[in-house]
């Protein structure tokens, strides 16, 4: 390999981000301040750029020096956000959330594998009474956060703009190509959050669990009714759909662990890994992207495509998952922690 093999990479990778090619030199010597003709030098490899000049150019173009190698080394660089452990970072957190839904969703082509570990947060988010819930859930018992502005947090005073961040997550995610891949545990964190939270008294009422639990059961008969279409739809619109593609799998034996696989083409990938609540660990490196593709699609054809089974075996599929809500709403009529 050419001892400038790698120098080369760098700065075809910044031609390709440079509004003007013509005016990269005046772009490399500012940014480097040096002349124009020493940045001519860097620029057809008759001179090194140091580690320094590589780094700040890197980071000028917002480019990730791992991604010039040729992926055969045994390290992935990941990125990450700031470590929720405040309000204002679970918000900037839902902010890039949806940024990052926004990239690919404006992408032709693009598809989002989701290894359901939970019922895809997304979906909670386009329904007002659960998305509220689900973020108190974090930001009580998750992260412990348990005031807002001196007052303490309750599930009636969620921060107006996070519920509106949320919502709007819901709206972009319903514009997504999703590929997802469910198995029994799917639903049952929800199931389990929504009777702790009513049962510890943390709930405003039967009521308000009641009708978190009516939007619950909506939420399902949406996702049913996407599997039967093979498009997404919207919130509280049963029969609206959008041009989004949709199939579900169901995995026997597989614990999900709520990994997602994002791919825009031609040859873009993100992987996203969670850790410690809703914390998300991003890369682009080429080979665990590929491997994890490779990884996902043996899940897929080791799984029964919901969409395409029998309606007998999609009902009872279903039918699970609506005899334990029935089983939670009779809990939830029948006890009154607060009475």
């Amino acid at each position: 390999m050419q001892p400038t093999y790698f120098q080369e990479k760098l700065f075809a990778a910044i031609t390709e981000r440079c509004d003007e090619a013509s005016q990269l030199s005046h772009r490399i010597a500012d940014e480097l301040n040096i002349s124009r003709g020493a940045a001519y030098r860097r620029i057809r490899g008759e001179t090194h750029l140091s580690l320094d000049e590589a780094m700040r150019l890197a980071d000028v173009f917002g480019l990730a020096l791992h991604e010039l190698s040729d992926g055969q080394g045994q390290t992935a660089v990941f990125n990450k956000g700031p470590f929720i452990q405040s309000l204002a970072e679970y918000q900037r957190y839902l902010e890039n959330s949806l940024q990052q839904l926004e990239l690919i969703a404006q992408v032709p082509g693009h598809q989002l594998i989701y290894q359901a570990k939970d019922i895809p947060i997304y979906y909670q988010f386009g329904f007002p009474k659960m998305g509220a819930f689900k973020i108190f859930v974090w930001l009580y018992s998750v992260y412990g956060i348990r005031e807002v502005e001196g007052a303490p947090l309750t599930l009636d005073n969620i921060p107006a703009p996070m519920l509106e961040l949320a919502r709007r997550q819901g709206r972009v995610f319903a514009q997504i190509n999703s590929v997802e891949i469910w198995n029994d545990t799917t639903v049952l964190s929800m199931i389990k959050q929504l009777e702790y939270f009513f049962e510890a008294g943390l709930l405003p009422g039967k009521e308000t669990a009641l009708a978190i639990l009516d939007e619950f059961e909506e939420m399902m008969r949406l996702i049913w009714r996407q599997v039967e279409e093979g498009y997404k739809g919207q919130p509280h619109q049963a029969e609206s759909f959008t041009q989004a593609t949709y199939r579900m799998y169901y995995h026997e034996i597989l614990i999900m662990d709520n990994h997602i696989l994002a791919s825009l083409p031609p040859d873009k990938q993100f992987y996203f890994i969670p850790y410690a609540g809703v914390n998300y660990l991003t890369t682009t490196d080429a080979t665990l992207t590929h491997d994890m593709q490779g990884y996902l699609d043996q899940q897929c054809q080791k799984s029964s495509l919901i969409n395409e089974v029998s309606e007998k075996e999609r009902n009872r599929f279903f039918g699970t998952i609506r005899q334990r809500l029935e089983r939670l709403r009779h809990s939830f009529q029948h006890s009154d922690p607060l009475g």
